[in-house]
């Protein structure tokens, strides 16, 4: 067990490592942030999938049918108890979808129940609703491919 302190570092670190997977299109990195039994769901888009293996599946589906994805985490705030947690955190997107090429940006929020695990925490739950969500007009943007990224070992990896 640590101290509350050390344990919010932790865990606002594993929301900052789900961010980066997503924007690295790290689809074993975005499913290695959650529990062995967790569960992701986006109420109104299908029912919630559990474990990592369905999770993973599903992360590396969205990578194809999005050629551009870059979300931003802007606050959250994070509530320990002993062994279980939970967080909200407010993100906002900007992604173009592959099949049209339609570019949409998003601001939402992320509830989450976290578990302390062998490995550190974990999230148990992540739970994503749209706010907003609104079609960007194509003229002006220019997405470039992603650089080569560093090699980074302080993040949760399958």
């Amino acid at each position: 067990m640590g101290d509350s302190a050390s344990d919010d570092v932790a865990i606002r670190g594993l929301i900052a490592a789900y961010a980066d997977a997503v924007n690295t299109r790290n689809a074993e990195r975005m499913a290695a942030v959650l529990a062995p039994d967790g569960i992701i769901e986006k109420p109104g888009h299908g029912e919630p999938v559990q474990g990592r293996e369905k999770i993973l599946k599903r992360y590396t589906r969205l990578q194809r049918e999005r050629s551009f994805l870059c979300q931003m985490i802007h606050s959250s705030v994070v509530q320990v108890e002993g062994d279980r947690a939970c967080a909200r955190s407010w993100f906002s997107e900007i992604k173009q979808v592959t099949e049209t090429g339609q570019w949409l940006a998003i601001i939402g929020v992320y509830q989450d129940e976290l578990v302390r695990r062998p490995e550190g925490w974990r999230f148990a739950r992540r739970m994503q609703t749209t706010i907003l969500e609104r079609q960007i007009d194509e003229a002006g943007i220019a997405s470039q491919p992603l650089p080569d990224f560093l090699p980074f070992s302080g993040v949760p990896t399958l």
